[in-house]
């Protein structure tokens, strides 16, 4: 009998640790800037900032009316992510403001003219927008993007969490530029 596990060994502790350091000590180049436009939820918070981290993402824009001031459920959800990266709030009115000084924003929203995100060459470099856990991307945010996006969706939901959503987006953003990264 083969004892030899096909799937391998679960990594742990200072073994993925160091397989980490050593995949961050290669040229990694930056991933989308990330903006989230409107989120409640403060444990949506926390997994931006983690997801962020985890695709290699710089950069976090939170564009809210309100500043959270319940950071440690935000900390607690990023698992010190939130020291990793750079985030920081903005209100819309700056967000307005500033949009023209961001890379190419893409939207990942659906709507009457998004595209699907599987058949959809993002750029790079590029920022991208999710929207609130109920209402989306406001409409004044979704009108300086360039372009949208959406995940096809199989079942009888028609949407998925936002922080699964961006996840998805980020990583298909690292598989359409992994040959190119490679090169750089």
């Amino acid at each position: 009998m083969n004892t030899k596990l096909l799937a391998g060994k679960q990594l742990d502790g200072q073994i993925l640790y160091a397989r980490q350091k050593q995949m961050r000590a290669g040229h990694v180049v930056p991933g989308p800037l990330i903006i989230a436009a409107g989120l409640q939820i403060l444990e949506n918070i926390g997994s931006v900032l983690r997801i962020a981290d985890a695709a290699g993402s710089p950069r976090v824009l939170f564009v809210n009316a309100d500043t959270p001031q319940e950071r440690k459920r935000i900390q607690r959800t990023a698992r010190n992510c939130d020291a990793l990266i750079e985030w920081e709030f903005w209100t819309p009115a700056q967000f307005l403001e500033q949009c023209a000084k961001l890379p190419p924003l893409i939207a990942l929203e659906l709507t009457d003219a998004s595209t699907n995100i599987f058949e959809t060459a993002l750029p790079d470099p590029c920022a991208l927008i999710i929207g609130s856990e109920r209402r989306g991307i406001p409409a004044p945010l979704l009108a300086q993007c360039q372009r949208a996006i959406h995940i096809p969706m199989y079942g009888v939901n028609g949407s998925m969490n936002v922080t699964h959503a961006l996840a998805i987006a980020l990583f298909e953003w690292r598989r359409q530029h992994a040959h190119a990264l490679s090169e750089r």
